[in-house]
């Protein structure tokens, strides 16, 4: 894991989000450029920067370095969706997921 992980991290979360860097930054406390140096890899956040950003989208550090799932973001959402259901519903799902990847690729 090196610094192109940490600002690629960053950007993947905050577009998923919706949230321009700027105003994220001015979210967080910070100045304007904030996330931008970080996603640009020019600084990285400071221990209590990550503790921020990750409290500000609801993820834990954990999933923010958790490097198996790209999107952390939509991955919690669709957990979410999928621990409502029973396990006919999953392996229907499961089913399904093969088959669209099947077809891509």
């Amino acid at each position: 894991m090196d610094k192109s992980f940490i600002a690629d991290r960053y950007a993947v979360i905050r577009l998923a989000h919706g949230i321009s860097g700027r105003k994220l930054s001015c979210e967080l406390g910070q100045s304007t450029e904030y996330i931008n140096q970080i996603e640009n890899g020019r600084s990285l956040p400071s221990v209590e920067g990550l503790l921020n950003f990750c409290d500000y989208f609801h993820i834990s550090v954990g999933e923010f370095f958790e490097d198996k799932f790209r999107y952390p973001v939509e991955y919690d959402k669709i957990i979410g969706e999928l621990n409502k259901m029973d396990a006919i519903a999953l392996n229907t799902v499961y089913d399904l997921l093969k088959l669209i990847n099947d077809k891509r690729g």
